[in-house]
């Protein structure tokens, strides 16, 4: 019973932060499964029966979120969408006609379910991004990284008219001093007065933008000395550090014109007043993170 259940919870955790865009943390991930699985053995404890009671099922299933997504953002959105996941599993587990008295039969129809999902995923993933994926060379403060970006047209994120590209959390290590943190770019107005004091020539600065389910946020961008996106040289173009990864396959997110291979420059250092970024567009959320 401990197996099983430790097995589909996590099964369910997963496929969760797969239809959220989220990268799994294993280690939260693999105590909430085991946490579930314990939960599920208890049940069957003689006189422990009132765990099985829908108010402790539903009290368990927010405790599971709270250990798996306690650090992510929109956690109520996330539980709500762990217990969604629960409900449309266990209906494909029993149209294959599995119960929980054949608990072989049972993990196999889950493992069944799920690997019909990620397949699923997987190939409408690969299909909605075919052509869209290009390198990008990106040089700050003398380090320089290659990159590679997905070209997202509904990214409208511009600095004084300028597209801004948005840097996934993943490749900070590699262009920026380890104070530029995933933490700390969770509160990016903390992290205004360190860069201007350590990094000035970088010329930070909080650019406000809005998407779906965030109708106002800050980012913390920065200049870059270059970057190079397919064959196009922007010189001092404007870098916006994401706190959450972007999506699977790619560190960045381009909302401008990918003009080819022929090379050109284009300095925009000077051009970008230097007022706030905005977001254009017809009134409603734009997306800047493909997983909202």
């Amino acid at each position: 019973m401990f197996v099983l259940n430790a097995v589909t919870d996590c099964l369910l955790l997963l496929i969760t932060a797969r239809l959220a865009g989220l990268s799994p943390r294993a280690v939260p991930c693999l105590i909430a499964s085991c946490a579930g699985g314990l939960y599920a053995a208890a049940a069957w404890v003689p006189g422990w029966g009132f765990l099985s009671t829908a108010p402790v099922k539903c009290a368990v299933g927010v405790g599971l979120c709270l250990i798996a997504f306690g650090q992510e953002d929109k956690l109520a959105r996330l539980t709500l969408l762990f217990f969604t996941v629960s409900c449309v599993l266990a209906g494909a587990v029993l149209a294959l006609g599995a119960t929980d008295d054949n608990a072989s039969m049972f993990l196999l129809a889950a493992l069944g379910a799920w690997f019909l999902l990620a397949v699923f995923f997987r190939t409408a993933a690969h299909g909605h991004a075919t052509g869209k994926l290009f390198p990008v060379r990106v040089c700050v403060g003398g380090r320089v990284a290659e990159l590679t970006a997905l070209h997202d047209s509904g990214n409208t994120l511009t600095d004084g008219g300028q597209p801004v590209l948005v840097l996934s959390p993943e490749i900070l290590g590699r262009l920026f001093p380890a104070f530029l943190s995933r933490d700390a770019l969770r509160n990016p107005p903390d992290l205004l007065e360190p860069c201007m004091t350590c990094l000035p020539s970088l010329r930070p600065r909080l650019l406000p933008y809005h998407a779906v389910g965030v109708p106002a946020g800050l980012l913390l961008s920065v200049e870059s000395d270059g970057v190079e996106i397919g064959g196009t040289r922007y010189n001092g173009l404007r870098l916006a550090l994401s706190p959450t990864d972007l999506g699977r396959g790619y560190t960045a997110l381009w909302g401008g014109e990918i003009i080819g291979k022929d090379a050109r420059y284009e300095d925009v250092r000077g051009n970008a007043r230097h007022g706030a970024a905005s977001v254009h567009g017809d009134g409603r959320g734009h997306s800047l993170y493909r997983r909202q």
